[in-house]
């Protein structure tokens, strides 16, 4: 069996899942926007800047419960 787990497993998958909510919640109101008006430029990158970095903090709070979960012998290394 491998090693148990622990109190940092839980807070890493919560933080993950929030930030990929956070992310979620983002793309669904671009989307919506996008839909209703006709978004200038500028909106579009500011959109396009935030969905980035919603995406590239929700894959880092990924891959920190990955490693994690790697360290407990519960997942292969890469």
């Amino acid at each position: 069996m491998p090693n148990r787990l622990c109190h940092g497993c839980a807070e890493r998958l919560d933080a993950a899942s929030a930030a990929l909510r956070r992310h979620a919640s983002q793309m669904s109101q671009a989307d919506d926007l996008a839909r209703k008006h006709d978004l200038t430029e500028q909106l579009r990158q500011e959109f396009k800047t935030r969905l980035v970095e919603s995406l590239n903090e929700a894959q880092a709070a990924w891959d920190a419960y990955r490693e994690h979960l790697i360290e407990h012998g519960l997942l292969p290394s890469k």
